[in-house]
Formats: structure tokens, C-alpha cells, sequence
């Protein structure tokens, strides 16, 4: 999984064209997703902060992220890809404390007739295990499939990452292929499974 985030979920045509305004948070039991505003910049670099250690494994991105400016530089840039339907980011926020604990995202959203997106999540590491996750995987595709008009999502991990194994599992992913020596992260060239979700499939 990559950082193929963007800020606000983009508008998308319905079945019968009609372009639907971005839903402002998809709320579930133990968390809640709403697009990344700007003042989520310095507590978005505390949760990659508290996490390096773990993320700098399976994300290349987190050498880069070395303070507060490049996260709002980051949630600034999303925002104008989401503009352009590209792309889309959600902060994953727990209910009860309202903190900021994660992201979830589609990338590779454009052209639209593509009709799929690539997913990513992550959740910083003192608020592993706790279902969060996979909460936030799973409303962020029942959105994407009943909202979007996405037809495929899909994802990429490194195969020695099992925490993403079973989040991917447990949304309703299955396991497409592996990509023998795809990526190179911290200098060196790991295999890529490929995983995939079709709209058909979507456990109701």
C-alpha cells in the first residue's frame, strides 16, 4: 500500500447522471472518516511520528514526512488532486476520544470510466488490533461502491505484511496474484500481492 491519498471524496454521477455532493463522514461503531482539513496536519505527523518505527516498513513515504509543514503541504495537495478526481483521503478518527488515529484512501481514481481505485489503510501503531482498520476499510468501500460508481477496488501489500493481510480479508478482498520483485522500500526489492474486491462481490 502506497500514500495515493487526496483529500474530500470526489463528486460522482448516479445511475442516472446526477452528480452527488461529497459526503462530509462515514461514521461507524469504533471510528469515523471525514476528509483531512488543514488543522489535521500537526496530529497527522504525531500519529506518523508515534508509528515510524512500523510504517517506514511496508510505506517509502515516511523518510519525507519530517514535520507538521510537509503533512499540510501533503493535505494541500490531496485536496487539489481530489479536485480533479483522482484521488480521495479520509482521516480515520476514533468515536469516543475524537483523535486522529489513521488514513484511509483510494488513489488512481481518473479517468472515471476505469471505474476502479486502488485502496490504502493504515491506523498508528498504539491503536493496532483494535478493529480499526477494518472498520474504516470496509465504510470507505460500501462508500466508494454505493457512491462513487466504482465498479473494482483494489490493493497492493508487501507479502510480509499480515496485519494488511487480514484487514484485506476481513473487507471482503481476494487474493489475485503476487508481483515477484515489483517495489523497492528501504533499499531493498520486495515481492507485491495483489489483491481485489468487485462491486459484485460486496458482502451486503
Amino acid at each position: 500500500m502506497t500514500r495515493e491519498y487526496s483529500a474530500p471524496e470526489r463528486a460522482a454521477a448516479d445511475s442516472s447522471g446526477t452528480v452527488q455532493a461529497p459526503a462530509a463522514e462515514l461514521v461507524g461503531r469504533r471510528v469515523r472518516l471525514r476528509p483531512l482539513a488543514d488543522s489535521d496536519a500537526g496530529p497527522l505527523f504525531e500519529a506518523v511520528e508515534s508509528s515510524r518505527e512500523a510504517l517506514k516498513r511496508w510505506f517509502p513515504w515516511v523518510p519525507k514526512a519530517r514535520g507538521a509543514g510537509e503533512e499540510a503541504a501533503f493535505i494541500r495537495r490531496s485536496r487539489e488532486e481530489a479536485a480533479r478526481g483522482e484521488s480521495s483521503v479520509w482521516g480515520v478518527f476514533e468515536c469516543r476520544s475524537e483523535r486522529l488515529v489513521g488514513v484511509a484512501s483510494l488513489g488512481g481514481l481518473a479517468p472515471l470510466e476505469r471505474g476502479r481505485g486502488r485502496f490504502c489503510v493504515w491506523i498508528r501503531a498504539d491503536r493496532r488490533d483494535r478493529g480499526c482498520a477494518t472498520e474504516a476499510g470496509r465504510l470507505l468501500v460500501d462508500h466508494a461502491f454505493r457512491r462513487s460508481g466504482l465498479h473494482r477496488i483494489f490493493a497492493r501489500i508487501d507479502p510480509a505484511n499480515r496485519g494488511a493481510r487480514r484487514v484485506l480479508r476481513k473487507v471482503g478482498f481476494r487474493y489475485e496474484g503476487r508481483l515477484r520483485g515489483d517495489s523497492k522500500i528501504n533499499g531493498r526489492w520486495v515481492d507485491t500481492e495483489c489483491w481485489g474486491l468487485l462491486k459484485a462481490e460486496r458482502k451486503r
